[in-house]
């Protein structure tokens, strides 16, 4: 009779497992006719500038006083303030500058490899002024979620001085196809965990930086990671699987609000089925 019921358990488990797009048939559409690297501001209301010292890198919205980046972020930071900057059609436009009164960084970053569960959450001093330009929080793609191979993600950074004087400082978009995990396996090794995926990019389409997102469907399911600025081939970039990390952002969102915004604390708001209160 055990043995009867853990099957049934395992069997709901595994059919609340789900995957994007809902049709397994997936069209490779990869082509160097993308659209063009530069991305309109309006199509990304969620990016962020993240700036500490001299460096700089990219960061999604997700929620009014919550930013989500890689981990690898933060691997030159040697104290100094942060800051993020909202709502910028480029890095040297003006936008909403919020500093950054307190980060997390995944606690068992680099537990497996160089990368490894690399992501971290930033907590802003103030409320974002939704009402300030186009401002908008990024959807967070559920937990227990995977992208078919070739599944097409537009994945957004900020051009570097390495680009051309047309993409310096400005929002970037680049087009790139989910891959299969054992091609991505047998060329970056044990970079590969459960906590990440792999894309292929057109090297045309290069990024500058790391912690943008990548979309689908409007939905973050993604953070550039490493490799999106490779000249390397083939040309593989990894993310951050955000639906692996989807209850570690959800705690922490919780726990952060509680800290810092005058939140009522009642089980409607944190429990862990209930949605992230708003502040």
């Amino acid at each position: 009779m055990f043995l009867i019921l853990y099957f049934l358990f395992i069997i709901r488990q595994v059919s609340s497992y789900r995957y994007l797009p809902d049709s397994e048939h997936i069209p490779y559409s990869y082509s160097t006719l993308e659209r063009d690297l530069l991305a309109n501001a309006t199509e990304i209301p969620h990016h962020v500038l993240i700036v500490y010292g001299t460096w700089y890198c990219s960061g999604s919205l997700t929620a009014s006083k919550i930013v989500v980046t890689a981990a690898s972020c933060f691997i030159h930071y040697n104290g100094e303030a942060i800051a993020v900057k909202i709502g910028a059609e480029s890095i040297t436009a003006t936008g909403q500058v919020i500093s950054v009164v307190e980060y997390k960084i995944h606690e068992y970053f680099q537990h497996h490899s160089k990368i490894d569960n690399d992501i971290a959450l930033m907590v802003l001093k103030e409320n974002v002024d939704f009402d300030d330009g186009d401002i908008e929080k990024v959807v967070i793609i559920q937990p227990d979620t995977a992208l078919h191979v070739n599944t097409l993600l537009h994945v957004y950074g900020w051009g570097g001085p390495e680009k051309a004087v047309k993409y310096q400082n400005m929002p970037l978009c680049s087009d790139m196809l989910v891959l299969d995990k054992t091609e991505c396996i047998s060329h970056y090794g044990q970079l590969i965990t459960s906590s990440n995926f792999c894309v292929r990019f057109n090297p045309q389409r290069k990024l500058s930086d790391n912690g943008g997102s990548a979309i689908y469907n409007r939905t973050l399911v993604g953070i550039l990671s490493a490799g999106g600025n490779s000249n390397e081939s083939p040309h593989f970039a990894i993310l951050t699987n955000v639906s692996y990390f989807h209850r570690w952002i959800k705690l922490n969102t919780e726990m952060y609000l509680r800290k810092y915004c005058s939140v009522p604390i009642s089980k409607e708001y944190y429990h862990m089925s209930s949605e992230i209160p708003e502040t």
